[in-house]
């Protein structure tokens, strides 16, 4: 009898225990430092300056592994290949300190996933920048690649000049610009669309001189200026002068008693189909005095470029076309006094295909394969792509709500409340910061009915720039194979 009664205590004891070794805690991040207290701008742009950065964790088993990633160019990149030797769960590691090439001190990211690449915690370091309120900006050097520029390249908006320079003791807040500066003192931009607002301390790059009638020379200045206050630290210029003249086909008409500005005669650009970053050739007639200007604009976009000044009343010109433009370039001709105008229209050929078949639009760029994570839920789906941190919840009315990993890294993970009914779920990690706080996603979505799954993700972006927009402005591939077209607050199943 006793022994019966043994048995069925230890029953009991297994019954109970084998649910605590079920619950073993996730891994988690305690302490991640680095040995540097303050960097200066400078020397993170020189990528000289190194730290230790060390960390501890709890609870990380062959099931996990440890990822480093710094913040440069608007995305996270690993520091460490994944190939290398693995970080280990208490250690440290040099790491070379290196400009975000933003306005943002540099910044770094641990992570612990699992097997799946799913998130378990993260923890963000950055290292403040140094702040001398003795340190004043100074312009060292401010060369240029030619003593003159070609007068009609000036007269056509074509001129290019490559300047090169050197600057000290830079603030974080602080930027360079580049200007042109007249005899009567106006002054307009001559830098080039780039992506990336900031630039560097150090380099070299292309300016874009405009000429104006009877000029001798071009003044180019280059001002370090504060972005939030405006103040100007340091200015240098440069006198190139202007070689050559204008050509016939550039001269000012002899006066007539044409009224000033005059009327449009023809206007075209040829070719008119063309593929993309091409040049085309824009030729113009007008009858009238004061010359004309061509502006560039690409449907769905704010910026207008003026890319051709000239005096002539009949003459052309070769342009090329922006590589920011996917379907269409619009040219705009005006008289002197705007009075009349022109449009020629340039069709692109588009360079890319969908990776999943036909569909709305032109690809901005080849599909690539990104780490990701997915889950369902009562009223949807969500997911995350590693190489943006972005998570997309995909409500099942079709609307579409879009997080960046700033709107959510520093929220709590999960609600008091938040404890599932019975084959659900409560997310974890950054869907439970989404799902928990903000405001609306938990009541549509509902509880989770798995748990989250890691996947490789094909998806691919759409260019946004023609009037009317296409339909979507990205398309993914979920884990089951599916494809879902999703942007502007949308999304549905492709395929």
């Amino acid at each position: 009898m006793k022994t019966r009664w043994l048995v069925v205590v230890v029953m009991a004891l297994m019954v109970v225990a084998a649910p605590a070794s079920a619950q073993e805690p996730l891994p988690s991040i305690v302490t991640f430092e680095a040995d540097l207290a303050s960097v200066a701008v400078q020397d993170a742009e020189s990528g000289t300056m190194t730290a230790t950065m060390s960390w501890h964790t709890v609870g990380v088993t062959a099931d996990y592994r440890l990822r480093l990633h710094t913040y440069r160019l608007n995305a996270w990149e690993l520091v460490f290949d994944e190939n290398s030797v693995p970080l280990e769960p208490v250690g440290a590691r040099e790491v070379t300190i290196r400009h975000p090439l933003n306005f943002g001190p540099p910044t770094f990211l641990l992570s612990i996933v699992d097997a799946q690449s799913r998130i378990v915690d993260q923890r963000t370091l950055s290292i403040p920048y140094e702040l001398d309120e003795e340190r004043v900006p100074a312009i060292q050097t401010f060369t240029a690649n030619t003593l003159a520029v070609e007068a009609n390249a000036l007269s056509q908006g074509m001129a290019r000049v490559t300047v090169a320079w050197t600057v000290a003791d830079r603030l974080p807040a602080s930027n360079l610009v580049f200007e042109q500066v007249f005899a009567d003192e106006s002054v307009v931009s001559i830098e080039l669309p780039r992506a990336n607002r900031w630039i560097p301390s150090l380099g070299e790059g292309p300016v874009a001189p405009v000429g104006r009638a009877g000029a001798t020379a071009v003044m180019l200045r280059l001002s370090v200026v504060d972005v939030v206050t405006g103040e100007v630290y340091d200015e240098a210029e440069l006198s190139l002068g202007v070689t050559g003249v204008v050509t016939e086909s550039f001269v000012q008409a002899p006066p007539t008693t044409t009224p000033p500005g005059g009327e449009v005669i023809a206007f075209t650009a040829q070719p008119d189909l063309v593929n993309p970053g091409a040049a085309v050739t824009l030729s113009w007639e007008i009858e009238g005095t004061g010359g004309v200007i061509i502006e560039q604009s690409v449907p769905n976009m704010t910026l207008v470029e003026t890319v051709v000044t000239a005096q002539s009343p009949k003459g052309s010109a070769t342009v090329y076309l922006p590589d920011y433009a996917a379907y269409s370039v619009d040219y705009t001709l005006y008289t002197a006094n705007r009075g009349s105008s022109a449009t020629a229209v340039v069709e692109i050929n588009c360079p890319y295909t969908f990776f999943f078949g036909q569909a709305d639009g032109c690809p901005s760029g080849e599909a690539r394969e990104v780490e990701a994570a997915y889950e369902e839920f009562e009223g949807g789906i969500m997911v995350w792509r590693g190489d943006t941190r972005e998570i997309y919840v995909f409500y099942d009315d079709g609307t579409a709500s879009y997080f960046l990993e700033a709107n959510y890294a520093g929220m709590p993970e999960r609600p008091a409340d938040a404890m599932p009914p019975l084959d659900r779920y409560a997310p974890v990690s950054g869907f439970g910061r989404v799902w928990s706080n903000a405001p609306g996603v938990r009541d549509r979505l509902g509880w989770a009915l798995m748990t989250e799954q890691g996947y490789t993700m094909t998806i691919q972006p759409v260019a946004v720039t023609r009037t009317p927009p296409p339909e979507f402005s990205f398309f993914l591939r979920l884990p089951d194979g599916s494809v879902v077209g999703s942007g502007f607050g949308v999304w549905r199943t492709i395929s």
